[in-house]
């Protein structure tokens, strides 16, 4: 059974124009075409660029692209049409976060799960019912989450479109956390596991990512390993390696820091570039389909465990006597966090709080967890303790008395 790894290439559509005379553009082309013809005035929205006017530059439609063209943004309320008989004409389009209302032919907000938890905590937030701690959501250009949410003072993570927390997390360092933390490799490895994976038998392998959801700045196919960009997963002109004749450390972008299993690259050819977690599902896979050319069914005693999108076995492991624990992305055990089997704290187990506060190692305000690894629903800091989720994210109002929190119970320290 071969894996099929997807490999997802971003091209970009160069459109050639042809003048009159059959001639393709050249040279001097446009200083000629712009002398005699001229370039109609461009709309002012790109040139202003403000709360009001907006606009992006796009290639002109007049010949060879000669001209600048500004596409116009609409505000909320602005006329716009959806197109067809009698809805007017106009140059532009509705902007960021908003769409063409068909009957009032007026652009109007969208409507989306992130839009709206906006409202909610817009009106939570006039009430004074909102945390020092708690974030507005942020929602992108089509109404959708973005792609990551940070808890002031711990941690930022990767979310997806709906605002599920999925793989990916770093230390939240403010605007350096913003600039390199884009999760596009966590969010594709999440579009696969709920599009293509439900539809196939066995797990798909994605793009391996890093610890911060981002691509890996090595990625391969078949024996072949190349370099990508980390934010983009866009392939990199440099250097490729065949792992037959090579170790992966030859190419320029392997980082000794960003290898989970650094003793790969030593011995001699042909070498290897994978992980226990996707060996062992290899051979699972390898076992149930010649099982079946035998005759007989170990599918029913041989599940197959997917990898975490960096191709580890997940942040909690199960022991030998049948207890879980927490590990670290090396599968190194996180302190004391463990769960007893036929307890609630082992089904419920998620150990996210252990994952933040390894992040947090250095910090003087880590997270208080319970012992399996999961946030206490209470969270205390600087005098004032507020309810969270299970993401750690703060739930309305701080208290400086516990018991006024809606999360209070008697036994909130033990969980």
């Amino acid at each position: 059974m071969e894996f099929v790894k997807l490999l997802f290439v971003c091209s970009v559509l160069c459109f050639s124009q042809i003048n009159s005379s059959g001639i393709l553009c050249e040279e001097g082309f446009c200083r000629n075409y712009i002398f005699k013809e001229g370039c109609p005035s461009t709309a002012q929205e790109c040139t202003i660029n403000n709360e009001t006017h907006t606009g992006i530059w796009l290639p002109s439609p007049t010949t060879c692209n000669c001209c600048e063209y500004c596409l116009p943004f609409y505000g909320k309320g602005a006329h716009c049409t959806t197109g067809g008989p009698g809805t007017g004409v106009t140059v532009g389009r509705c902007g960021y976060g908003l769409t063409c209302d068909p009957e009032s032919l007026t652009c109007v907000r969208k409507k989306s799960k992130c839009h709206t938890a906006q409202d909610e905590y817009d009106a939570r937030h006039l009430k004074g019912e909102t945390g020092a701690l708690e974030q507005r959501p942020i929602c992108d250009g089509k109404g959708k989450y973005a792609a990551f949410h940070c808890v002031p003072a711990h941690t930022c993570f990767c979310q997806s479109e709906d605002g599920e927390r999925i793989f990916g997390e770093r230390l939240n360092q403010g605007a350096t956390t913003m600039q390199n933390m884009h999760c596009g490799c966590s969010r594709l490895n999440h579009k696969i596991k709920n599009s293509i994976s439900t539809g196939v038998r066995f797990p798909v392998i994605g793009p391996r990512c890093t610890s911060d959801g981002n691509f890996h700045r090595i990625q391969c196919i078949g024996r072949i390993c190349y370099c990508v960009h980390r934010i983009t997963g866009a392939i990199r002109e440099e250097k490729t390696v065949n792992l037959d004749e090579e170790p992966i450390s030859e190419l320029p972008c392997y980082d000794p820091n960003l290898d989970l299993f650094p003793n790969q690259i030593e011995g001699k050819p042909p070498f290897n570039y994978t992980t226990p977690c996707y060996e062992n599902m290899k051979a699972k896979i390898e076992l149930i389909l010649r099982g079946e050319e035998e005759g007989f069914n170990v599918e029913f005693f041989t599940s197959v465990a997917e990898c975490m999108p960096d191709g580890t076995f997940g942040r909690i492991q199960e022991t030998r006597n049948g207890t879980k624990i927490c590990v670290d992305e090396r599968g190194q055990k996180i302190e004391d966090y463990e769960a007893e089997p036929n307890t609630e704290s082992f089904k419920n187990m998620d150990c996210k709080c252990a994952q933040t506060s390894v992040l947090m190692a250095f910090s003087n305000e880590k997270p208080i967890c319970c012992k399996n690894g999961n946030f206490r629903k209470i969270q205390c800091r600087r005098g004032q303790c507020r309810c969270v989720d299970s993401d750690g994210r703060q739930i309305g109002r701080e208290s400086a008395d516990v018991s006024t929190l809606n999360c209070y119970t008697p036994d909130w320290k033990q969980c």
